[in-house]
């Protein structure tokens, strides 16, 4: 009976045991917590910028048409290649005008010597009217006669023009420093008014960019400008390989309406384009970047989330307890995001392991390296 009742002591010590260790209310230490890495918030001097799709066109642009109608002689330029002011283009046969050229200098001359008869009779009759030699009938008809004499020579020297002009018009010339495009004429061919468009020119250095703002914008832009508010602000495309062009370009132009239909108002913008990296017709980012920077809150936009409220980040307080903090986000710079509101510098932010936590639940820390700030002008 005492064996029995030692065995059944023991048993229950080790079932009090067992519990107990089941039981236990210990908390654990640092190292059962996740661990993140963390990163102080920052405020940093970034340039305000504004990013607009624009497309390119030629500063200037000439479509060469034949005026006259003759047979193409000649098509001295290279297709695709520069051209300068005052080369020849497009040579039209010429011995057809040249004829007509001399058949109007022989009727100037003709006119002219008809001229020169009139107005002698003219006089004649004028000194023999006033000795009562002469009637007046004769007189006035000697008078008509030195008049349509003259209006013929004035006719005449008229068609003299026109035939020079015409003739100029078979040698047709670059109006333009600029580069061409594939010719719609080949030699041999008869070409006139009716062929329609030879050749194109442009000029490609400057080149312009247009684009659009909205009206709602443009006017913001216009009061605050008013008032003395607005940063002077510096144009610069970014391409299609998300780099930007190395030249900055000046404003050229800010069109007077609005186009009823989009809303919105063009600006022109120039660029110099030395190397032709720009041709007309591009669709490109036109980037306005503001020359006095502002100090604004930049967070890695990694670590911004969303949800139905919008984009938040977690932030670890002074328990390391996790707060899930709303914030409103602005332009982005480089990898990182300016956050508009809901952040100030000094406070601390989940940069790694946000994954492993929820808000409220408490966290291993670790800070991260210093990061080295990106340029606050890209994009």
């Amino acid at each position: 009976m005492n064996v029995t009742l030692r065995m059944l002591a023991v048993s229950t010590t080790l079932l009090l045991a067992a519990c107990g260790e089941g039981t236990s209310t210990t908390q654990p230490d640092d190292d059962a917590l996740p661990s993140v890495t963390t990163m102080p918030v920052q405020a940093r001097d970034v340039s305000t910028m504004y990013d607009y799709v624009g497309r390119s066109e030629a500063s200037q642009r000439v479509e060469l048409r034949a005026r006259v109608t003759g047979t193409l002689l000649e098509r001295p330029f290279e297709e695709g290649g520069k051209v300068e002011a005052g080369a020849l283009m497009f040579k039209i046969d010429p011995a057809e005008f040249e004829a007509k050229r001399d058949s109007a200098e022989a009727d100037v001359a003709k006119a002219e010597a008809a001229v020169e008869e009139a107005t002698k009779n003219f006089e004649r009759y004028r000194e023999l009217v006033a000795r009562d030699a002469a009637s007046v009938a004769r007189f006035d008809e000697a008078k008509a006669r030195d008049a349509s004499a003259k209006a013929e020579l004035a006719a005449a020297k008229a068609a003299l023009r026109s035939a020079e002009l015409n003739l100029g018009y078979t040698q047709i010339t670059s109006p333009i420093t600029g580069w061409t495009s594939r010719a719609h004429a080949d030699v041999g061919n008869i070409i006139g008014p009716e062929t329609g468009v030879l050749a194109t020119l442009v000029q490609l250095d400057p080149i312009r960019v247009v684009f659009s703002i909205g009206e709602r914008e443009y006017l913001i832009y216009a009061q605050r400008n008013r008032a003395g508010e607005t940063d002077k602000l510096k144009p610069r495309i970014k391409l299609a390989d998300d780099t930007l062009y190395e030249h900055a370009g000046t404003f050229d132009m800010i069109d007077n309406e609005v186009d009823p239909a989009t809303g919105t108002i063009a600006i022109r913008v120039t660029f110099p384009n030395p190397d032709r990296l720009l041709v007309p017709g591009q669709f490109v980012n036109v980037v306005l970047t503001s020359e006095t920077p502002n100090s604004r809150i930049v967070v890695p936009q990694a670590t911004v989330q969303e949800n139905q409220a919008g984009p938040f980040v977690l932030v670890v307080d002074a328990e390391n307890v996790v707060e899930a903090r709303s914030i409103k986000t602005g332009q982005r710079v480089g990898p990182d995001i300016v956050a508009l509101e809901g952040l100030e510098a000094g406070e601390t932010i989940i940069i790694d392991g946000i994954q492993k936590v929820r808000p409220g639940a408490k966290v291993n820390p670790s800070s991260a390296a210093p990061r080295k700030a990106a340029n606050a002008g890209s994009k």
